[in-house]
């Protein structure tokens, strides 16, 4: 068995519970860390030595190694590992002083991008480019949009795009349907808020009301629920007609030419009056 381990003295629960637990799995099959790194041939014995201290979270795949060569579950030893990971994260952010909210209580993309925070921690704060690697097709979730959505800066735009979170974040694919009508939900209450109450130009409305007999127009706005009851599909191509309108610029005032501003024949000795402009008087005088 050779030399007595130090005692583990950290404070951090997550941290102390893996690090009992590698102790423990040695303990009972009686190897010394020699043996240990003979049976893992990937780590050396004092590489095994520190991940069992307590002084700090080791590699994943150094704490997979030590499972093996005891014969031990990597199952426990990952989740063991994933919740050390998470609880190091979130003290190096000084904590959480409201935990994320369950799939079922998320309302709105607050609530989302602090429920997808919480997933990537949980999943013990994996590489970007691992979490693109997981998510499987390419393009689906690039690291960079994965990067954004761990900074809350961003939220899946698309279905697909959410599952593939879902699976670089190791969640189980019988918890998707939860966490794919909290995207739903979240994202229907972003379009209302966005759609509603809308002003635009008449025309857009006029159109829309052709198409849809029970739609009811007045004076340029159209409600949150009138919205709604049409559908989202039907809301967002209102929407992109109104942008249309709202993004046409006035026609633009074709400078005066040069003939049209009245211009003084020089005479000998007498001082030419060139047209000032009455801005740029006012402007004058600031200074």
């Amino acid at each position: 068995m050779g030399r007595r381990e130090k005692p583990i003295t950290t404070s951090r629960k997550a941290l102390r519970e893996l690090a009992e637990w590698l102790r423990e799995q040695r303990e009972r099959v009686g190897l010394s860390y020699r043996e240990l790194a003979a049976r893992a041939a990937v780590c050396h014995a004092t590489t095994l030595q520190r991940a069992a201290s307590g002084d700090y979270v080791p590699p994943l795949r150094t704490v997979l190694a030590y499972a093996r060569a005891c014969d031990a579950s990597p199952k426990e030893a990952r989740r063991l590992w994933t919740a050390a990971r998470c609880e190091e994260k979130r003290t190096e952010r000084g904590g959480r002083s409201l935990p994320a909210p369950r799939p079922q209580f998320i309302r709105d993309l607050v609530d989302l991008s602090a429920a997808l925070v919480d997933l990537y921690e949980k999943a013990g704060s994996p590489p970007l480019r691992t979490m693109e690697h997981r998510a499987g097709e390419y393009g689906l979730l690039p690291h960079s949009t994965a990067g954004r959505i761990v900074h809350k800066q961003t939220v899946p735009k698309t279905l697909s795009q959410f599952d593939a979170y879902l699976r670089a974040c190791d969640v189980p694919e019988n918890e998707w349907p939860a966490w794919q009508e909290a995207w739903n939900r979240a994202w229907r209450q972003e379009k209302q808020e966005t759609f509603g109450p809308v002003s635009v130009l008449s025309r857009a409305f006029e159109e829309l009301a052709r198409e849809n007999d029970n739609l009811k127009v007045e004076r340029w706005t159209i409600e949150r629920d009138q919205l709604v009851e049409l559908g989202f599909r039907q809301a967002r191509e209102l929407w992109g007609r109104a942008q249309v309108h709202r993004s046409r610029k006035p026609a633009r005032v074709r400078p005066q030419s040069r003939a049209q501003h009245p211009v003084e024949r020089a005479v000998p000795g007498q001082q030419l009056a060139l047209p000032v402009d009455k801005a740029l008087m006012e402007a004058g005088s600031l200074w």
